[in-house]
């Protein structure tokens, strides 16, 4: 009997240990660490991790190659490999392999096996992996990175600059959901709907429930069903009381959370979880309105950039930074000509900051700048996806310093055709989301800028960059396209130099003090805030371009100071 009593006791621990597993079963694994690591312009991809000559090195993901001295100034290709084990009880389910960047074009392996290529270097992508895994040993991942594709006067930092996660999901699953919720200050309402993207891996119809809950505020279910093998997209349209929601603003940044628990026959399969923010930032006349109030809105851009952490964005970073920009006055800019890194949209969340945000195309001479290009169509809709619930994004903007004039400039744009690139990518922001602005920045527009090559008519604000006399280029710009407000996205005049000396010149400060009485300019932003590495035309002997008003290790220069006052006296 005693025998018996032992097993049985031994069988309920057991048992109580297994539920209990199961209960807590993660359904995603970090591959982030150590990886093995090769740089190489020369070697067979396909065998490069077979060849026992071959002397690896180790790297760290995520991280640049060119953050350490042995391949500081490496262009090219650089590939990465890892071994993992899938968990046991993995099996069934539908496994995907994700990357939140690599740049600038990746290849990926499987067991040797080409799972497909990705080119962008700042937005996610993924693979379903669920039928070229291995349950019964190590799986092998190898990844090919390449950063010779450069744009733009900052570094082409290469390799795998955001984390590598594995998921597991069952067969029908949350692909997104998208929440835009818009306060009316006439009917005192907030319309709200949620866009759900589903997907179905099986090969049967399914039919699914999704029982949504917002902090109180709402909670309803909708049935949605999803054919064999397809994703279907569906939505749900509520209102609530304006007067029983918090409104997310510079110095209120109320934030909710959407819940949604997608459920087949009553067992719950997947869950999403999004925060969100409920404002209205929009355009009327020649004004800027957040909330139904009119503002004016400085900023500074920032590069994503740092000698110890190059692109990969740290959170302590982010942080220290975007605080530091915001207590010199500023809340609002693109801040860099890229998708920007998830921890910053999450963090400029938390403190009210507003941005717009880019795609990677830049300069009159842009090899992507043609119409209905599906490269650009793919960053456009990377990013919109992945970012459309931060209510820090007001806007998205298709490039940066197009239609340059130059002597050639009229054969540039009918032969190249940057007139239709911009006009067929803001179309395509509307078949991505029409609750934000669009816009694009301009270097012509106080040149030889036209309604003709300038497609200002699609746009809700004109952004424009200079470099020169900022008060003639706007007032000029202005007397051609009036009507819309102006934001100047970039300005300066010569790089301000080394700190901690170097100061902003007294003809830069004179333009900021004198757009602030010109009512149709919205705001301006400095270039740059921080200093970066370049191998630009210009870039001094250090390697760094000295355009910040901190160095590229944050120290800060006279020009700090100097900015904290003249943003200070804007906005008296």
């Amino acid at each position: 009997m005693k025998t018996l009593y032992y097993l049985l006791i031994l069988f309920f621990i057991l048992s109580s240990c297994q539920n209990s597993q199961e209960k807590n079963t993660e359904t995603k694994i970090s591959l982030n660490g150590t990886w093995q690591f090769l740089a190489s312009n020369e070697v067979n991809e396909s065998d490069v991790f077979k060849e026992q000559s071959i002397q690896l090195d180790t790297i760290k993901v995520p991280g640049n190659w060119d953050t350490r001295k042995r391949y500081s100034e490496y262009v090219g290709k650089g590939y990465y490999q890892k071994q993992f084990e899938i968990p046991k009880n993995w099996n069934g389910k539908q496994i995907r392999l994700k990357f939140n960047a690599v740049y600038e074009t990746a290849k990926v392996w499987l067991n040797g096996n080409l799972l497909g290529v990705h080119v962008g270097g700042y937005t996610p992508f993924d693979f379903n992996i669920t039928d070229k895994i291995d349950f019964n040993k190590s799986n092998s991942i190898v990844v090919m990175a390449d950063n010779t594709y450069k744009r733009g006067a900052w570094w082409a930092w290469g390799g795998i600059s955001r984390d590598v996660t594995l998921y597991a999901n069952e067969e029908v699953r949350i692909v997104y959901q998208h929440i835009t919720s818009v306060p009316n200050f006439e009917t005192k309402k907030v319309d709200f709907t949620i866009k759900y993207k589903l997907e179905n891996s099986s090969k049967k119809d399914i039919l699914t429930k999704i029982y949504a809950s917002i902090d109180g505020i709402y909670a309803d279910s909708l049935a949605i069903s999803v054919k064999e093998n397809s994703t279907t997209i569906s939505e749900v349209k509520f209102q609530k009381e304006l007067s029983k929601v918090k409104l997310w603003g510079f110095n209120s940044p109320n934030l909710y959370q959407l819940n949604s628990a997608l459920k087949i026959f009553g067992n719950e399969v997947d869950l999403a979880q999004d925060k969100f923010g409920v404002r209205k930032f929009e355009v009327r006349g020649e004004q800027f309105y957040l909330n139904n109030i009119a503002v004016r809105m400085n900023g500074v851009n920032r590069v994503h950039d740092h000698p110890d952490y190059g692109n990969t964005e740290p959170d302590h970073l982010v942080k220290s930074d975007l605080l530091d920009i915001k207590s010199l006055g500023c809340n609002f800019s693109r801040l860099m000509h890229a998708p920007l890194s998830k921890n910053i949209l999450k963090f400029c969340d938390s403190i009210g900051f507003l941005l717009v945000e880019e795609i990677p195309v830049w300069g009159d001479n842009d090899p992507q700048s043609y119409p209905n290009n599906p490269q650009t169509k793919q960053w456009l809709k990377e990013m919109i996806e992945r970012d459309y619930n931060h209510p820090s994004i007001v806007g998205w903007s298709v490039g940066n310093e197009l239609h340059d004039t130059n002597s050639s400039w009229k054969e540039k744009v009918l032969s190249e055709g940057q007139y239709g690139y911009v006009n067929s990518m803001l179309d395509y922001i509307d078949e991505l989301d029409t609750s934000r602005l669009k816009t694009y920045a301009s270097l012509s527009a106080y040149r030889g800028g036209t309604l003709e090559n300038e497609p200002f008519d699609k746009i809700d604000f004109i952004s424009i960059n200079s470099y020169g006399d900022a008060v003639e280029h706007a007032q000029t710009t202005h007397e051609k396209f009036p009507g819309k407000p102006i934001f100047i996205s970039e300005i300066g005049k010569g790089q301000i130099g080394p700190a901690p000396e170097a100061k902003l010149s007294d003809e830069l400060v004179g333009y900021i003090k004198g757009l602030k009485d010109l009512p149709y300019v919205t705001g301006l932003s400095i270039w740059s805030y921080n200093d970066y590495r370049s191998n630009y035309k210009g870039t001094p002997e250090s390697g760094f371009r000295e355009w910040g008003i901190v160095d590229e290790r944050r120290n800060k220069k006279k020009a700090y100071y100097q900015l904290k006052e003249v943003y200070k006296a804007w906005q008296e």
